[in-house]
């Protein structure tokens, strides 16, 4: 749900952060101005519209909702399985620990989500209507096999969103549900949803920040096209020619949607999360109530 709702905003922040500072007349020799690049979201999403219409703010939908849904199912599993091998060897979970495990876990979705990714941020930043096929075949032909894992090195950096989102989220919880139980004097166990919304919403922005000038660099390195004989961009030289060429604060460019689309989509997951877990452990702890054997015939009248 929350992906179909915000995917125009995920094709508008991929446009705006793959447009680079185009050379100004003096600098390009050429004899008119070219067209100004847009600069936020709003110019993208109506030079998008003019030029496309209505359904190319969802081109591309069904190829990134594939890659969400295998990138967040095989981080889930993973990092169950990562977090469940270090109780084991190191015992309790730390904020450090947790830290660690989500960037493991992070890493285990790679081989699989990067090629979809690949092929994804090129129809999405691309003109007109494409077919992914032909897109995989151009990226193999530009780049080889490497070329679908370019941008590659981002994520020694990016996965760490996922686990300081998520160790955010379990530290924030832990304050709230102690400051709850303390005020009323009960134990409380799991969140209310407009609290796990805005915790989620929280952490999730302190991560996309934190990482965001890999993020701009990936989608760049992604989107651009290789010529036959020409390097293919590298994460590093993307970040050192922006910092020339526009600034250290162009970094940022497309931050502001990404931060939004990245803190609604985590705080409706996180805040759904937690409403489920809350229900399969009622489900649970009701189902072994109801499973325990009858006190024997005449006790209570013995006892009486």
């Amino acid at each position: 749900f929350s992906s179909s709702t915000l995917y125009p905003i995920e094709i508008c922040k991929n446009r705006l952060q793959a447009t680079k500072k185009q050379q100004s007349p003096e600098e390009s020799g050429a004899a008119q101005a070219v067209q100004k690049p847009p600069t936020n979201i709003s110019q993208v999403a109506v030079q998008l519209y003019e030029r496309e219409g209505f359904l190319a703010f969802y081109k591309g939908f069904q190829y990134s909702a594939m890659q969400s849904a295998t990138e967040k199912s095989i981080y889930f599993y993973g990092y169950t399985w990562i977090v469940q091998a270090w109780k084991s060897i190191v015992g309790e979970m730390s904020p450090a620990g947790s830290v660690v495990c989500g960037c493991l876990a992070e890493w285990v979705h790679l081989p699989i989500s990067l090629p979809i990714d690949a092929v994804t941020v090129r129809i999405q930043t691309g003109e007109g209507k494409q077919n992914p096929i032909s897109i995989l075949r151009s990226i193999v032909r530009e780049s080889g096999i490497k070329g679908l894992y370019s941008g590659w090195t981002a994520y020694i950096v990016l996965c760490l969103k996922p686990a300081i989102t998520y160790a955010l989220f379990d530290a924030l919880k832990k304050v709230v549900l102690k400051r709850r139980a303390k005020a009323s004097g009960k134990k409380a166990d799991t969140l209310t949803a407009l609290e796990a919304f805005l915790i989620g919403a929280i952490a999730r922005a302190i991560a996309t920040i934190t990482v965001f000038p890999y993020t701009r660099a990936k989608v760049i390195v992604k989107s651009t096209k290789v010529q036959p004989g020409e390097q293919p961009p590298t994460i590093a030289g993307t970040v050192a020619q922006i910092i020339k060429n526009e600034g250290f604060l162009a970094l940022y460019q497309g931050c502001t949607p990404e931060v939004s689309r990245g803190v609604l989509s985590a705080a409706l997951m996180l805040s759904c999360k937690e409403k489920i877990s809350a229900a399969v452990k009622k489900a649970i702890k009701q189902r072994n109530f109801q499973a325990r054997p009858p006190p024997p015939i005449g006790v209570r009248s013995s006892a009486a």
